[in-house]
């Protein structure tokens, strides 16, 4: 049927389904034991296809079909659910909260393991989005539990919703809208979505804070800009090391102080400034949370274990074992 200039189709059986793509330039083979379809639809806006899917295990092919030369990347947002996906090349897995990136011109093999509900983006290759995939890849998955990566999957879904009772206007801006935003964010988080490249990002971010600990006002800015990144990539950074970059730094702070404490016969106060306290009351707390003793016990705790011949690690705070 059409609704305000935009193409919709729902159906209930698998094999629909797979007609309706069909029609649209694309092969989709299903086959399971029994009929696995919960509920599908179908929008085409201009060049651009948008599905929506309910479906239980199964498995089959997917392809498009074209004697054109046009590039077609299809989008797989998972809110839920198991898929495998094989090209022969590449071997992609899709679960709960993941965005799968594909090259159409390749066939992909996919086998579905547990009810899955999905949404594809069919769409051409512009200047915006051809540097989603590289040439030399076919697939790329992005694990999007956290962050602007889960607000965008949860986005596209409520464009589905909204899909069919908007204007065709209305649906294609929103649809620009959702692509430039989520190419941007892609753009500007690739940095980390390569291991690699995060961790050297990590290192290099921690060895500065080590370095500009004295520095009481010492930001993220201040540490994104040395990285020569953006905030938003650091903070992503840490979140994928399940840090952060305040609790970090403040345990950096703690550290440092610690092994001031017996290496050095300082006055604590001093040690406190040195680590970048600008409070020696609220150095004593902080550092009495994490060691469970005060600063002064430490150093009399270490003092003594040194008097006694034990060693202490010059490179580690107090062990948890000596204050028992």
């Amino acid at each position: 049927m059409t609704q305000r200039g935009i193409h919709c189709s729902q159906f209930s059986k698998s094999q629909d389904y797979s007609k309706g793509l069909s029609q649209l330039n694309f092969q989709y083979t299903i086959n399971s034991p029994k009929e696995t379809l919960s509920v599908s639809r179908i929008y085409q806006l201009d060049h651009l296809v948008l599905t929506h899917s309910i479906v239980d295990r199964s498995q089959g092919i997917f392809t498009r079909c074209c004697e054109d030369h046009e590039g077609y990347l299809g989008l797989r947002f998972i809110k839920n659910g198991f898929e495998r996906h094989t090209d022969g090349k590449e071997t992609s897995i899709l679960k709960d909260y993941t965005i799968g990136i594909f090259d159409l011109r390749a066939t992909s093999h996919y086998q579905r393991e547990r009810i899955t509900e999905g949404i594809n983006l069919f769409l051409q290759q512009d200047f915006q989005t051809e540097k989603l995939l590289a040439s030399s890849k076919t697939s790329r998955v992005l694990a999007v539990e956290n962050g602007m990566g889960r607000v965008l999957l949860e986005m596209i879904f409520q464009i589905a919703e909204q899909f069919p009772l908007c204007s065709e206007e209305e649906n294609r801006g929103l649809l620009k809208y959702f692509m430039k935003l989520f190419c941007d964010w892609l753009t500007e988080t690739e940095p980390f979505l390569d291991s690699k490249n995060y961790n050297e990002l990590l290192v290099i971010a921690t060895d500065f804070m080590r370095k500009n600990l004295r520095d009481s006002n010492l930001t993220i800015k201040q540490t994104a800009a040395h990285c020569q990144t953006s905030i938003r990539t650091l903070q992503k950074v840490f979140q994928v090391a399940d840090l952060s970059f305040s609790h970090y730094l403040n345990d950096l702070r703690l550290t440092s102080a610690a092994i001031c404490l017996y290496q050095t016969k300082s006055p604590i106060t001093a040690i406190a400034f040195q680590c970048g306290f600008n409070n020696s009351a609220y150095f004593a707390k902080r550092f009495k949370e994490k060691y469970h003793v005060s600063p002064m016990k430490y150093r009399k705790k270490v003092q003594t274990m040194l008097k006694a011949g034990e060693e202490v690690g010059i490179n580690c705070p107090l062990l948890a074992k000596y204050l028992n």
